[in-house]
Formats: C-alpha cells, structure tokens, sequence
C-alpha cells in the first residue's frame, strides 16, 4: 500500500498500521490541528451556528462521558498556557495530547460529529469563536428569568 496515499487522506488523523484502527487514538496537539473544548450543550449549539451561517466545518469529537465537544482548528501560535480559562472554551495547543476516536466509530463515548475529511479541513479559529459567542448568547437568552 502506498504511505503517501494514507497520508494525504488522513492529514488530520494520521493511520498508525500497528494499532486497532477501531481504537480511540492519542494523538499530539498543536503540530496538525489545535482543539477548542466546550460543554457539550455549547458545542452542539455552536455547530448549529457554524452550519446556518454556512461555514466550512471541520472535523468535530464528542466525549460522550465527560459531555464535552472538541472543535479542530488550524494550529495557533501562542503557547495554550496563555490561553486557558477556568472557565469556558479551553484551547488545547502545543503540549497537549488529544483522544481522538477511530474514524467509522457511530457509537460509544468518543465520536465524530463530524468526521475527518480526505481534504484534511479545519474550521477556521475565528469561525468557532463567533460560533461559541453565539450559541452562549442563544443559551442565555432561552434560560428563564427570574422575576
């Protein structure tokens, strides 16, 4: 079989021939791809966003256990210390390892929302972060007042 060819076709999750390819994978951030993290209510809303404001998604992880969704983006600069919250999106950078889960996995507690593509798409930095501001705003809105 030809590398080059697996290569091109997982840019974003590269084959590793030795490991159960029907196995969740480690996989180190911040080289390929970064990931931004929300609770899962969050995410679901935010991809939402990207999709009615039709943005070109790219691959999407839900843990299904920790009710989290990880949205892959084109690597940053910045070190992720310098990015993190206690609260809120968290972006896992450089030094960061992510469990991505086997790509023709439908069901368990780790899967694709939106699988990686053979073109090796990400979503744009920027596109997520207007998507999280607005479905945090969609939210708040829903919630109940309090008179």
């Amino acid at each position: 079989m030809n590398a080059d060819v697996n290569r091109s076709r997982t840019a974003v999750v590269p084959q590793d021939p030795i490991r159960n390819p029907h196995a969740p994978r480690l996989v180190a951030a911040g080289e390929t791809f970064d990931v931004i993290e929300v609770e899962d209510r969050l995410g679901f809303e935010a991809l939402g966003a990207l999709y009615a404001h039709r943005v070109a998604v790219g691959p999407v992880i839900s843990d299904r256990r920790y009710r989290r969704i990880g949205f892959l983006v084109p690597p940053a600069a910045a070190a992720p210390a310098a990015r993190q919250r206690a609260v809120g999106p968290r972006h896992h950078g450089r030094g960061a390892w992510i469990t991505v889960p086997p790509v023709d996995c439908e069901d368990g507690p780790l899967v694709w929302l939106v699988p990686p593509g053979p073109e090796g798409r990400l979503t744009a930095l920027h596109h997520v972060r207007a998507a999280i501001a607005e479905a945090a705003r969609t939210l708040a809105d829903s919630r109940p007042r309090v008179s």
